[in-house]
């Protein structure tokens, strides 16, 4: 990771849709690991090697979180686990890194026809008109993201709720020591 990221000169946008989603039933530490390795600290480390160009940029992250990151799957509650911690750590790094200039925006995507979960039998949005929606939102500048007709019924109760204005009283308290230092 850290060589391919020596490499670019200039990212304007980088999007980390990598993921691993396991069933399980939290008794197996081993598949908690996994989905923690992949889904948290797999999207740390990307962003981590590739911060240094997007802040010469002023560009963005996209993180693909899930809408399972607001409430767990049952039969997958390690990938509800590590999607709420990979969500946690987009809105501190949307907090640390504004100052620096660069946009970091959270997806909180329903189920898409992918390999992932094309077993469970649910509607499922297509991968292309949740592509166009995550870039039509980073477009737009939003902070969270819900590109597709499942996740777009939780946007405005999310947008208008308490953890969002909590969000954003919490970021204020950041930019308040910034000034007074």
């Amino acid at each position: 990771m850290r060589a391919a990221a020596a490499q670019v000169e200039s990212l304007d946008i980088l999007v980390n849709n990598a993921g691993v989603f396991l069933f399980d039933d939290l008794s197996d530490r081993e598949a908690l690991e996994r989905h923690l390795a992949v889904n948290l600290f797999g999207t740390y480390g990307v962003i981590q090697a590739f911060l240094p160009p997007l802040i010469a940029s002023g560009g963005a992250i996209v993180n693909n979180v899930s809408i399972a990151a607001l409430a767990p799957i049952p039969v997958t509650p390690a990938y509800s686990l590590s999607k709420a911690a990979a969500f946690s750590l987009t809105q501190s790094l949307r907090m640390l890194l504004a100052g620096q200039g660069v946009r970091v925006h959270a997806v909180l995507t329903g189920p898409v026809d992918t390999d992932m979960v094309r077993a469970l039998d649910i509607p499922k949005a297509s991968p292309q008109s949740v592509a166009q929606g995550i870039f039509d939102g980073v477009g737009k500048g939003e902070e969270d993201i819900f590109p597709d007709p499942l996740s777009a019924t939780l946007a405005d109760g999310w947008h208008a709720g308490p953890a969002k204005a909590l969000e954003h009283q919490n970021a204020a308290l950041l930019q308040a020591q910034s000034v007074a230092s």
